[in-house]
């Protein structure tokens, strides 16, 4: 088994090889559906590390990238990342280009360096360091570099799964935690709502049906829920969550609006299920619509993602520990997370356990302008994961 104060050596020594890598990958840009420059990219860093790799397009363009490393006999380690971003929005937000990838100020700036290029780098540059120093795993790691993630992953980490790639004995997501051990985040049940009215001209509202209106009340009395929301508080999570994200009704200004429809995003904690969350909204629901005949809706789930619940006391997590406090001469934070993961995919529909660490300020940067991610943190990054390798594999 490698030692911490070896491992830091050898990243310090590669400083500049992992400061260029992550910066070109953060240059290229990968909003979700338009990954195929960045799947070549990372292939092509893989190749340069001499890492085994194989590029999967469940559709044409939309690659997922495997990088395999094979040892002895033994476990199997799988890391989890997704290569896809957000756009980045409007330039004037941005002080810089967005995909510049530029070094400034010990940080790599551009969309995604923080969500979650420099975690999906880390774990790549990891596996370099320990072939750099001969390590020899026990088992082996698998790279599982996604593409989709930011649209439900059903041609990322799902697709994986359902095909057979994406298999192991624990494994981790890379995150952004801001060097925190997550293991647990909320789970996510999401859902369209059409309300239906009647149009007829402005100037005669009683002749026709307002949807718009009858979706107010729908949504202020859907908020109600949230009155009880207090009393199922998960210590690491918080509270559950309830909000309309988006709304669309009306034809013209002159009209009285025949539909309008809404998304509502329900944040779910462990002590709930999803079809306790759904029958909650469907009670709102049915309920207006028995006491007004006129309110006529109809209800689709659009995303259904499991809640991430991982035992502090697995042997991954442990093992994440022992790393995090050799290094740095501390006790972890473990914690919890707002927003979901893929983790909450591969947990549950393999059971394998995959808590949430990596680079990154998230609650200051992600999915916003200016993103920026400190590459001291990057290096701690790498540290972490090859040394909690090197514990599981030795």
């Amino acid at each position: 088994m490698l030692t911490g104060k070896e491992i830091r050596e050898e990243v310090l020594k590669n400083r500049d090889t992992i400061v260029d890598f992550l910066s070109e990958v953060v240059r290229t840009p990968s909003v979700t559906g338009d990954e195929a420059a960045i799947g070549k990219v990372v292939a092509e860093g893989m190749g340069r590390m001499g890492i085994d790799h194989e590029v999967v397009e469940p559709e044409p363009g939309r690659p997922d990238v495997l990088g395999r490393w094979e040892g002895d006999p033994g476990p199997r380690f799988v890391f989890n990342g997704h290569m896809d971003v957000v756009p980045p929005g409007p330039d004037e937000d941005w002080v810089r280009d967005p995909w510049s990838g530029d070094v400034i100020d010990g940080c790599i700036h551009g969309r995604g360096s923080v969500d979650m290029k420099a975690g999906l780098c880390s774990s790549i540059l990891s596996v370099y360091i320990l072939k750099k120093l001969g390590f020899r795993p026990k088992g082996s790691v698998l790279l599982t570099c996604v593409c989709d993630e930011q649209s439900g992953s059903r041609l990322g980490t799902q697709y994986l799964i359902k095909k057979g790639y994406l298999k192991g004995d624990f494994g981790l997501n890379c995150e952004p935690t801001n060097l925190r051990i997550e293991i647990a985040h909320k789970g996510i049940l999401r859902s369209q709502i059409s309300v239906r009215g009647k149009a007829i001209h402005g100037s005669r509202p009683w002749l026709g049906v307002d949807a718009i209106e009858k979706a107010n009340r729908a949504i202020s009395s859907l908020y109600d829920l949230r009155e009880n929301f207090e009393g199922r508080k998960h210590a690491l999570l918080g509270v559950p969550t309830l909000f309309v994200g988006t709304i669309q009704g009306g034809t013209c200004p002159n009209m009285i609006p025949s539909k309008c429809d809404f998304t509502i995003d329900r944040r779910i904690v462990p002590g709930e299920t999803h079809d306790s969350a759904n029958s909650e909204i469907l009670y709102v629901l049915d309920r207006l619509s028995k006491e007004d005949k006129e309110f006529k809706y109809s209800y689709d789930i659009t995303n259904r993602s499991p809640i991430l619940d991982v035992p502090e006391s697995s042997v991954v997590v442990e093992a994440l520990k022992n790393a995090w406090k050799e290094l740095n001469g501390v006790v972890p934070v473990v914690g919890g997370k707002d927003a979901g993961t893929d983790a909450s995919l591969v947990t549950s529909l393999t059971g394998m356990a995959m808590p949430v660490f990596g680079p990154g300020d998230y609650l200051k940067y992600s999915l916003g302008p200016n993103e920026n991610v400190s590459i001291d943190d990057v290096l701690k990054a790498v540290e972490v994961y090859a040394l909690t390798v090197s514990q599981l594999l030795s």
